[in-house]
């Protein structure tokens, strides 16, 4: 075969590809991310009085192939809310105003509403005169109504927890009177001039009332927490609030012979509300304590710790522990009874979680029965 032939026939192999101009490459690239994220382009030119959009502009305002787009049917496509604000935008942007960038409410040329991610801007000449606009725009109509939706059922959430605590609110202070009363009542009866029948009817009387008195009580601590936690964060010792929870829980801690140690050296100071982080302190200790092993004295060590920019609050114990299988639904709640005895810490560990969950932090707890209980805080 001749070396003539052989170029003819495997010319294709070394034939150089069709140069492709770097506009054209550029031309490409945006059209295909365009597509992708689903943007149209739209311009208007000043000087020559013409409007152009993209296909991709086509296909989100639903216009017909043959559709010429106007400056004068412009507002047809946005719906008749956001007339003023287009028409404010097209004068400030006409007046070299650098940008507009709004979601706007808009409408397709079969008149279909939607959604969209607006952005434009001014086109200049060498001399800074605004010759024209350009703008890109984005269908974000399902982004838009999902955040609509959330907002709306984050209005009902805001709008049943405030009406609940409004109840509660009147509830523990209209009931307050009445049980402040039977408890006045119970005081003044003299208990020995009773029959003995009557004696244990009393006293069953005074109990029912005392534990009224307890559950309003708490039911307006419930009440205060919601309230509390809108108040100035501020920065607060660890070291100096575990002492002060130390203080108050001092002939408790002596009483069983209890061993208290702290290690805030890691994260000295946090911000955060006082009256909630005093509580919370106390509490856990206490419980800690009242939930002794038979077998040793308490010990609690309490500590904080820094990880990936989160704060970590951690109170432990070695007494003797929870079942956590059977009880952790029940652990922080306010009719728990698992212990079955007075020194019951449920009410507490209900309000220590409700303070730190108002302030948007969690209480995870990890124990074993016989060995003891570890709190984490995460704050």
């Amino acid at each position: 075969m001749s070396e003539k032939s052989q170029n003819g026939f495997f010319s294709f192999l070394n034939k150089k590809p069709t140069t492709t101009t770097k506009d054209q490459e550029e031309s490409f690239f945006y059209e295909q991310i365009a597509a992708m994220v689903g943007a149209g382009s739209w311009r208007i030119d000043f000087i020559n009085k013409k409007s152009f959009i993209d296909d991709q502009m086509r296909n989100i305002l639903e216009t017909p192939e043959n559709y010429t787009p106007s400056l004068k049917h412009t507002l047809h496509f946005f719906d008749m809310e956001y007339h003023d604000v287009v028409v404010n935008s097209f004068n400030q942007l006409s007046s070299g105003t650098p940008s507009f960038d709004k979601v706007i409410k808009m409408v397709t040329y079969t008149n279909k509403t939607f959604w969209a991610h607006a952005i434009s801007k001014p086109i200049q000449d060498k001399k800074g005169k605004v010759i024209g606009l350009r703008g890109v725009v984005v269908n974000v109509d399902k982004e838009k109504e999902r955040e609509l939706m959330l907002e709306k059922a984050i209005e009902t959430v805001e709008a049943n927890n405030s009406r609940l605590f409004t109840f509660a609110d009147y509830v523990s202070h209209n009931i307050k009177s009445h049980v402040n009363n039977l408890e006045l009542t119970s005081q003044l009866v003299d208990v020995t001039k009773l029959p003995q029948d009557q004696k244990e009817l009393f006293n069953n009387y005074k109990e029912i009332a005392e534990s009224l008195n307890g559950t309003v009580a708490r039911l307006k601590e419930v009440v205060s927490i919601q309230n509390r936690a809108a108040q100035p964060l501020e920065a607060i010792n660890l070291e100096e609030a575990f002492e002060r929870a130390k203080t108050k829980l001092r002939t408790l801690i002596e009483q069983e012979e209890a061993y208290l140690y702290c290690d805030f050296s890691e994260v000295p100071t946090i911000e955060y509300n006082p009256s909630f982080l005093d509580n919370i302190l106390f509490t856990l200790i206490k419980n800690g304590i009242i939930n002794k092993s038979p077998a040793r004295k308490p010990e609690i060590k309490a500590y904080c710790l820094e990880n990936k920019k989160k704060l970590s609050l951690i109170i432990e114990d070695n007494g003797k522990g929870y079942d956590l299988d059977r009880n952790k639904d029940q652990l922080f709640h306010m009719t728990r009874s698992s212990d079955n005895n007075e020194n019951s810490q449920s009410v507490g560990l209900f309000i220590v979680k409700n303070e730190i969950e108002a302030l948007g932090g969690k209480i995870e707890v990890t124990s074993k029965l016989g060995y003891g209980t570890k709190f984490i805080i995460t704050l």
